[in-house]
């Protein structure tokens, strides 16, 4: 009754000197929706700083409240679906991945830490998983460029469309948008689909996501950084 799935029954409620049943159900109904319009902008500073004064922003996020309702105990996990859903409104694409973005960001926040790896492992081509913290986007525009400015208080770059292969981490306590070579990305992908390293490295050169040359003179930086960054761990 309350967000408004199922038809008021005035019988629930009791009333009093000043509202009636049905008065008491429109104010549950009303400050539970303001609740959650509230936590979800609270969950989408990206999407919001990118939305700005569009004026199509509220009616669409109200909309989304009402056809995707949470079903956590928590309200942080309000925003959980908004991207899938705004990829299949009329709405710029910009929209869904920088949701996306958001919500990679809010996970990787409350995600555990994994045992930190030793870069010399890597060399033996070890079967990894990616740490808990880590989420992998392959973006068509540059939100991840507009997101950090746009909270950071920096200028706001224009929003640019290419091919963004885009590692969010956690290092310390603060989320990091880290762009990266697609053919890093392109293992680091592999591995999270399963592959050992070898074999994500086999999948990324037949995909022409990466060239024998770049492997050769790249991989063992790539590996550095893998570690430096913690971003795999011992599977």
């Amino acid at each position: 009754m309350v967000r408004g799935a199922e038809p008021a029954r005035g019988d629930w409620f009791a009333g009093g000197p000043a509202c009636t049943p049905e008065d008491q159900i429109g104010i549950y109904v009303q400050q539970y929706r303001l609740r959650l319009y509230d936590a979800l902008l609270a969950e989408i500073p990206g999407l919001k700083a990118l939305l700005g004064d569009d004026p199509r922003a509220e009616e669409i996020l109200r909309r989304y409240l009402l056809e995707r309702p949470s079903r956590s105990w928590t309200l942080n996990r309000v925003a959980d679906r908004l991207a899938g859903w705004l990829a299949e409104q009329d709405v710029p694409r910009a929209w869904a991945e920088m949701a996306a973005l958001d919500r990679a960001v809010q996970a990787g926040f409350e995600a555990a830490d994994g045992a930190p790896i030793d870069p010399s492992r890597l060399a033996t081509m070890p079967r990894l998983r990616l740490q808990p913290h880590v989420g992998l986007l392959r973006l068509g525009t540059s939100v991840h460029e507009v997101r950090t400015a746009a909270l950071t208080g920096a200028p706001v770059p224009p929003l640019r469309e290419g091919d963004f292969p885009v590692v969010v981490y956690r290092e310390d306590l603060r989320m990091r948008s880290w762009p990266v070579p697609l053919g890093l990305w392109a293992v680091l992908d592999g591995v999270r689909r399963g592959l050992g390293v070898s074999e994500a490295l086999e999948d990324a050169l037949a995909g022409g996501l990466v060239d024998v040359e770049t492997l050769s003179t790249s991989l063992g930086g790539w590996f550095r950084d893998l570690a430096r960054r913690r971003l795999v761990e011992l599977a």
